[in-house]
């Protein structure tokens, strides 16, 4: 196992991790609204429904509910959709600028 010498391992810029923080930040909050979004979606194609269903319940909505808060919190970002990616994008030239 080759390490490298002290010299090279030297404490990380403190711009660059910022840098880096932000980032990470800002493509968690494009994922968080992308799966927001697709709750919500999920949750206008529910309530449009054709009538009565015979095993509808409180117990069967709010079980519908939960399943579909996971889907779209772990199918956020890869869903394809590119919406997270088009956020991230459209807010990243602003990343590092401070407020005047």
């Amino acid at each position: 196992m080759d390490l490298p010498p002290l010299s090279q391992s030297a404490a990380p810029d403190p711009a660059q991790a910022r840098a880096q923080r932000q980032e990470t930040r800002l493509r968690e909050a494009a994922e968080g609204f992308e799966a927001l979004f697709l709750n919500q979606l999920l949750k206008s194609g529910r309530a449009a429904s054709f009538g009565d269903s015979l095993v509808e319940s409180s117990a069967t909505e709010t079980t519908q509910s939960l399943l579909d808060s996971k889907l779209t919190e772990t199918g956020a970002g890869r869903a394809g959709l590119g919406l997270s990616e088009a956020i991230y994008r459209q807010f990243a030239g602003h990343l590092g600028k401070t407020r005047e």
